[in-house]
């Protein structure tokens, strides 16, 4: 028997047209167009359209495509946070959804009676709440904290803490939007081993990511959607392999060799973050260094390269940075380039990478560039146990949180007096 069936889902918006004025409209007027009337020249948007699909109990779906293709609205449809506009979805058993980190508590309110309230949520009683407990604090490592209040634990907490309740609601069915991916690497590894665990056992895993070793790793079927449609399902790797030909194939497309991962000279293999001790990870510590990490196949001799790294958060451009440096490379190869994001720069957000390369050759004066857009996105997180009590007060969401120096003295009796 399917744990989930999902047949013929769409979900459509309004959007308003250039005949209504959004300043002076009444509340009521700008509901029209979501009626279908009011305003003609309001359009439609097909979020999804005909998404269909069967999964059996103990499947871990990846679901992956680009920014707006519709995945983050398949999960909430699913999560019953939306309704869709057609189609049907039959589940069986407890749905638990990941869709934003911590999402559900109440940062005032300490860390077990979130618990207890998630679970009330789920439809679980309270004294099974309770007994589950300590379960739950166990395997999100923050058993000194269960009396503190949310609101001054760090991410890395967060979302231990996040996981831990929903995967201890013994759910049938998981839902996960790109939270997966964060945490330090041991934290990773207990996620990975107990979804595979749970998943043995009859749990069901949606995981939307952007992150496609992690969705190889993880993953025993992926989906990818375009469009707000699905353009193909199977084996993992073979989905993966086919969507990243895609993307590049799409870059390549300029007749100029702008916007491409392969020239004459080079091609783009792999761009990854890594930690300094060079291990693949799915997030950045804030607290330490880690690094973009850039594979370029050579293909001639006698090239050098110069690099540039683009960060971007919450659709801004945060900062480039650009090699000083021209590199001389020597015989044809595969060549690591790495860039290093220091520590204590990040805030707790979500960012992209985009890597540009410029090649040239000592016999040609033309330069050759590779851009691989938007070819990174990671999470970067705290680490920290706990943040002091007024932290929770000063702390406001920015786009980088420097860590600065801090200095406090008396001031001089004989300095001058303003």
């Amino acid at each position: 028997m399917d744990s989930l069936v999902v047949e013929n889902l769409g979900k459509c918006y309004i959007l308003p047209g250039t005949g209504q004025d959004k300043q002076t409209s009444t509340f009521r007027q700008r509901l029209q167009p979501w009626r279908g009337d009011g305003d003609e020249s309001a359009r439609e948007f097909w979020a999804l359209r005909d998404v269909s699909f069967r999964l059996e109990p103990g499947t871990i779906l990846g679901i992956i495509g680009a920014n707006g293709a519709g995945k983050t609205t398949l999960l909430k449809i699913l999560a019953r946070v939306i309704m869709p506009t057609t189609g049907r979805v039959v589940g069986v058993g407890r749905v638990v959804s990941l869709l934003e980190l911590g999402a559900g508590f109440d940062p005032d309110l300490p860390a077990d009676e979130n618990v207890v309230m998630n679970a009330a949520m789920l439809g679980i009683p309270k004294h099974e709440a309770l007994r589950r407990l300590p379960d739950i604090f166990e395997f999100a490592g923050v058993e000194r904290f269960e009396g503190t209040p949310v609101k001054h634990y760090s991410s890395g907490m967060y979302l231990r803490l996040a996981f831990s309740v929903a995967i201890n609601m013994n759910p049938q069915i998981l839902l996960a939007d790109e939270i997966l991916a964060v945490g330090d690497q041991a934290f990773q590894e207990k996620c990975l081993q107990r979804i595979a665990e749970a998943a043995a056992t009859g749990l069901t895993v949606l995981f939307v990511s952007h992150d496609m070793e992690a969705i190889m790793r993880l993953c025993n079927r992926a989906m990818w959607i375009n469009a707000g449609q699905i353009v193909k399902t199977g084996e993992p790797e073979a989905v993966v392999d086919e969507y990243q030909n895609a993307v590049w194939s799409q870059a390549d497309a300029s007749r100029s060799e702008k916007g491409r991962r392969a020239n004459r000279f080079a091609e783009v293999v792999a761009i990854r973050l890594v930690s300094a001790a060079g291990r693949d990870i799915g997030g950045a510590p804030i607290s330490e260094d880690v690094f973009v990490k850039t594979r370029l196949n050579i293909l001639k001799t006698h090239c050098k390269v110069r690099c540039a790294l683009d960060v971007n958060t919450r659709g801004h451009l945060l900062f480039r940075s650009t090699d000083t440096d021209v590199h001389r490379l020597g015989d044809p190869g595969v060549y690591e380039i790495l860039a290093k994001i220091p520590a204590n720069l990040l805030a707790e957000s979500l960012y992209t990478v985009t890597v540009s390369c410029i090649m040239t050759r000592h016999d040609e004066p033309q330069e050759f560039p590779l851009v691989a857009y938007n070819a990174l996105t990671f999470i970067a997180f705290s680490t920290e146990d706990a943040a002091a009590p007024i932290a929770g007060r000063l702390q406001k969401p920015g786009l980088i949180a420097p860590k600065l120096e801090w200095t406090v003295r008396a001031e001089e009796a004989n300095a001058a007096r303003v």
